[in-house]
């Protein structure tokens, strides 16, 4: 689906609102003049400038030119290779939700990302390199260095 870059902006700027709001909720760090909705609360500014630009330059776009529908499907995702990514996408959402807490995350990712490469038609050993590599950066990036806490399953005492 394609949409304009008007919806896009005010899908943005409500995001930023959910933001400010969810961020108004976070204690704050006694002693010190700020807490932990700073940085939030400073994303979520962005967000609300980011949308409204979009928005604003959408609707002077289309004030001096005709322009296409606000919404529109694009026809490589009613058939074949784009509704194929599109389902593939969808089904390593759904499997980082249900397999990864008993999986882990590598396996998942992994396992996910080579099936979307194939579908895009990737050759095989590439579809694997950049699956394996990719999700070995991903864990690295975010278990190593953010500390994020990702589900370790079948690998827990190895990693």
């Amino acid at each position: 689906m394609k949409i304009t870059d008007a919806i896009s902006g005010l899908l943005l700027m409500g995001l930023g609102l959910f933001m400010l709001w969810q961020a108004a909720q976070f204690p704050s760090f006694g002693g010190q003049p700020y807490g932990a909705a700073l940085l939030p609360s400073i994303l979520a500014v962005g967000f609300l400038a980011a949308g409204g630009l979009l928005v604003a330059r959408d609707l002077l776009v289309r004030r001096h030119a005709p322009a296409g529908p606000w919404v529109a499907l694009i026809p490589d995702l009613r058939q074949g290779t784009g509704m194929a990514a599109g389902l593939a996408v969808l089904g390593n959402v759904l499997a980082q939700i249900w397999l990864a807490p008993q999986l882990g995350y590598l396996p998942v990712a992994i396992m996910g990302l080579a099936v979307l490469f194939v579908v895009l038609r990737l050759r095989l050993w590439v579809a694997l390199t950049l699956a394996v590599g990719t999700s070995l950066a991903c864990w690295w990036l975010f278990a190593g260095l953010l500390r994020v806490p990702l589900p370790r399953g079948l690998l827990d005492g190895i990693l």
